[in-house]
């Protein structure tokens, strides 16, 4: 198999938006979204439908995944059943409910990518250092983009 390029190489003459939207940019292209953007956006509507982009997580069929990746596994932490006996929780009122949890390689599921998500050179958006990914991204991460939220026109 042959050598993969170096990314480097590969990218040095390539544009870039870093710097663009100024030092602390963390949402990138998502600054073209503007109030009136948004407004021109809406001006387009004609029948309301509503549809979803988001991909069902453990779904029956199979869930894509990357290979060498497993997919999404869910786990009833409470159900009814936990209420069987006098082992279960104890809320005022007789509350009872139902909780999961999934556990899941993201890049999986429906999600935005955060910018940082992929780098090289010591690099992530906008020249922030890599080493701000270590514990979870500190700059450029999804949290800018939910902060900010994404309204837009879909072609």
């Amino acid at each position: 198999m042959a050598d993969a390029p170096d990314m480097q190489d590969l990218l040095a003459d390539s544009p870039t938006n870093w710097g663009k939207w100024g030092e602390g940019d963390e949402v990138g292209a998502l600054n073209y979204l503007t109030a009136e953007e948004v407004l021109r956006g809406v001006a387009h509507i004609k029948s309301g439908t509503v549809f979803t982009l988001q991909r069902l997580i453990g779904d029956p069929k199979g869930d894509p995944v990357w290979p060498g990746r497993t997919p999404a596994e869910r786990t009833m932490i409470l159900d009814e059943s936990s209420w069987d006996g006098a082992d279960g929780p104890q809320f005022p009122g007789g509350l009872h409910y139902a909780d999961d949890k999934i556990s899941a390689f993201l890049q999986g599921s429906t999600q935005y990518d955060a910018l940082g998500h992929v780098w090289f050179g010591g690099k992530i958006w906008n020249g922030y250092d890599a080493r701000t990914t270590i514990g979870g991204l500190d700059k450029a991460s999804v949290e800018p983009i939910a902060q900010r939220g994404v309204v837009g026109r879909g072609v």
